[in-house]
């Protein structure tokens, strides 16, 4: 078989060694397979994960605010990291790592850090957008059933309006015993003075006049008796 190429070369030799023994043909076998992987292998050897300085913020969709304290979930990796209160995050990652955002109130979102980037750092603006969850309306009563309902409501008392309270507070005997219980102001007790002073010089140096020989008092005195003002109430 004439060899002209060295392609022809190669085929000639595999053929050569398959027609041998078995122990050559198992060689050959595995050296083809290791001269297949080989290039596969070193490339994935030379591949090293690059390891970039994320950053960038969490913001609204709808009014571009900051998302205070998102969650920032490296999927592939299981790490977790917080933004700040205006929602600016800056974390170590590498490319091609899967990131989860989370926060309460706000739809999950996904993003792909992109691979062969050209610096260590990579900045994006995540936009999240607000999720409304609406319970059911729960009313709770003091009451447990319908029989309660009816017992706290006539056992209801209102409080009293401003027109009531001004009523008390005119009453009689509201204002009679306050009277009782109010210290004399700087005017009464002046006159209270002045009375017990021009009584006390009208009978200067002499007794002062008793009740007990005044018609006027005895008749008083039998006309509150007639009118039951001397009964125990």
């Amino acid at each position: 078989m004439p060899v002209k190429t060295l392609k022809h070369l190669f085929i000639y030799t595999i053929l050569r060694l398959f027609s041998a023994s078995h122990f050559y043909f198992r060689f050959v076998k595995r050296f083809v397979i290791l001269l297949f992987l080989l290039p596969h292998i070193l490339l994935f050897a030379q591949q090293e994960e690059k390891v970039i300085q994320f950053s960038g913020y969490a913001l609204t969709a709808d009014s571009l605010m900051g998302v205070p304290f998102a969650h920032v979930t490296i999927l592939n990796r299981g790490r977790v990291a917080t933004a700040g209160p205006d929602g600016f995050f800056s974390f170590a990652a590498r490319e091609g790592d899967t990131l989860y955002f989370t926060s309460v109130g706000f739809k999950p979102s996904v993003y792909i850090i992109p691979t062969g980037l050209a610096t260590n750092k990579y900045s994006v603006i995540q936009l999240m957008t607000r999720s409304e969850i609406y319970l059911r309306e729960t009313i709770i009563f003091p009451w447990g059933d319908r029989e309660g309902f009816k017992q706290a409501f006539l056992d209801l008392r209102l409080p009293d309006d401003d027109l009531e309270r001004a009523r008390k507070n005119l009453e009689r005997e509201r204002l009679a015993e306050l009277g009782e219980k109010l210290e004399p102001d700087g005017r009464e007790a002046a006159q209270n003075y002045v009375r017990q002073t021009s009584a006390a010089k009208y009978y200067y140096r002499q007794a002062p006049a008793q009740n007990i020989f005044n018609p006027l008092a005895w008749a008083e005195f039998i006309r509150a008796w007639k009118n039951g003002d001397f009964k125990k109430k």
